[in-house]
Order: C-alpha cells, then structure tokens, then sequence
C-alpha cells in the first residue's frame, strides 16, 4: 500500500472514530431538561409525600444536579389519581414526575380506580417510613394496651384518622392493628384525611380519637407536647425521636407494617429520559444531604433504580393484593 493510501486510511479511520466517539457523547446526553421540572405531590402540604418530595427538591438545587429549577405543586385527592392524572396529561413528558405511596398499588385493587402501575412509568424508590399511632396529650389513652381496650368495649366508639385512601399505607396499618387482637377491620370508624398533617392537626383539635400516620409529621407535636405517641408497628423500636415509643409487639400486638415513597413519570417515557432520571436520583440519594434528612425524618434509605423498582412494584402487587383480601378491604 502507497503512503498516500496508508494515510488516507488512517484520516478515515481517525474522523470515523471521532465521530462515534461524538454520537456516543449525544447519546449519552440525548435528554436534558428544557424548562422547569414539576414534581407533583399528591396530598396537601405537611404530609410525609410533602416532606419527601420538598426534600428531593432542595437537594437537587443544592448539588446542582439539574440544568433547570425544580417546583413543588400539591395536587391532592383520589388517593394520588389526581397527580397521575395531570402527570399523563402530559403523556411520556420526563419534565413532570410525582410522589407516590401505597394507593398506587391499592387503589385499583379496592376498586377506588381503575387508575394504576400501568399508567405510570416507575422511577426510584426513595425511602421507607414507619406509621406511628399517635393520640392527643390530654386523652385519656396513654399507651397501646389502653387503645386495644377501648377497641375491644366498641370499634365504632374510637375514631381513627388515617393519612390515606382507603387501602392505603395508614388504612392498612390501622385494620392489621384490628384483625390482630381478633376485631373486623370492617368495623373501624375510619376518616381519611389528605395528608398526615391535616390527621395530625384534627388530633389535636380533639376531632379524633387516634391517628396513624407517618412518623414525621408527629414527631414535632410530639416533642412540644400536643401529641402523644403511642405505638409504631415495627419489628423493633426505632432510634432517635421514636425510641421511647413502645412497638406494638411490646405491647403485645403482632403487628408489622411500614410504607415507602416512590417517584413515578408518566406513562411513555423514553430510554433517554428514564436514564437522565436514574443518575440525578442516584446522586441526590446517596448523598450526605439525604443521609441527613433521612436522619431527621426517621427514614430508612432503600434506593431502587428504575429496573429494581418495576420489579419490587410487581410483587408488591401480588402481597397487597392477598393482605387486602384476608383484611377484607379488597374489591369484590
């Protein structure tokens, strides 16, 4: 081969390798933002959603990790249907995402819509969260044994306010609560509030008897002695500001049960867009910043990715599915 042939080869192997090299670079940075993200929460604010969605945004404007500004706009109602709903408004559009709960699940399966995984696209799961029991300072109900038995004299006399759809996280924690000490969940004088702050301010009032809700939204009340909490249905106690409340197995109730936040899209939404979101949620997760407020906000850090987190919504189908049935809450 001629010097002139060996070199006009090498120019185009050359410019043919950078041109990859540069569409790998495109690749890879297919989608970025182009305007304001909206994260959308499906309860008012003060609820633990609230909380966690407020918390993601801070941090991701702190550490910088997205070119364009994220905003917080509360959507309550349906038991998070009206987020997933105005998400798919604007269908497989990665500029709006929402925080969501249990409903996602339960919803469909308790017939309160025909709304659920199918009609979103599943991102991240960002933390678990224990439900606390919790009742007013001055009521006359000290503990958990003392809640069990006014329960047990008559359901229908204690109100119990939730911080969910009915089938959701606070729901199901209340009714495993009843079918443990030999009562039908069926008979639980229930109020569904749409956020662990609204539950927890109507506790206070004296507008309810108890109220199960997520740790975080109780803890100040707590502390400046409005609330009192009672019981966390957890396999051992936990640390920081719930370690002097009493499991309810130390009370002896076998009741087990937390709940977890996700973040989900719309339906539709690319390979691109799903990628950008993985590595800005990774980053903002497993950062000290989230350390810290998982501290604070007795959280447990259970990162998922988009593949972990599809898969863990799957089976959460299938196990909320058989406890709905066996508390009776499923649709018929």
């Amino acid at each position: 081969m001629s010097t002139f042939k060996k070199q006009l080869c090498i120019a185009l192997f050359t410019g043919a390798t950078l041109i990859a090299s540069q569409m790998s670079v495109e690749a890879a940075d297919a989608w970025k933002p182009r305007r304001p993200i909206e994260e959308v929460v499906p309860s008012a604010p003060g609820g633990g959603q609230d909380l966690a969605a407020r918390t993601l945004q801070g941090i991701v404007e702190q550490l910088k990790l997205s070119s364009k500004p994220f905003t917080v706009l509360n959507k309550p109602g349906g038991g998070g249907t009206v987020a997933i709903a105005y998400i798919n408004s604007h269908s497989g559009d990665g500029h709006y995402v929402t925080v969501q709960a249990l409903p996602l699940i339960t919803n469909r399966l308790t017939g309160q819509s025909a709304m659920g995984l199918d009609d979103v696209t599943p991102l991240a799961q960002l933390l678990t969260e224990p439900v606390v029991f919790s009742v007013p300072a001055d009521s006359p109900i000290k503990d958990g044994k003392a809640l069990i038995e006014e329960l047990k004299k008559d359901p229908a006399n204690v109100t119990v306010g939730v911080s969910s759809s009915p089938g959701g996280q606070s729901h199901i924690a209340a009714a495993l609560l009843l079918k443990a000490v030999g009562l039908d969940p069926a008979k639980l004088k229930i109020v569904f509030f749409d956020s662990g702050g609204e539950a927890a301010t109507a506790l206070m009032g004296g507008h309810i008897t108890v109220a199960a809700t997520p740790a975080p939204v109780v803890i100040g009340p707590s502390q400046g002695g409005k609330l009192r909490m009672i019981a966390v249905p957890a396999a051992e106690r936990e640390k920081g500001p719930l370690a002097d409340v009493p499991t309810w197995k130390e009370q002896g109730v076998d009741v087990e049960f937390s709940t977890w936040r996700v973040l989900v899209g719309p339906k539709g939404m690319t390979s691109e867009e799903i990628a950008w979101w993985d590595d800005i949620l990774a980053k903002a997760i497993q950062s000290p910043e989230w350390a810290k407020a998982a501290q604070t906000n007795m959280w447990t850090i259970d990162y998922k990715n988009s593949k972990d987190i599809k898969a863990f919504l799957d089976g959460q189908e299938t196990e909320l599915a058989f406890l709905l049935k066996d508390l009776g809450l499923a649709k018929q």
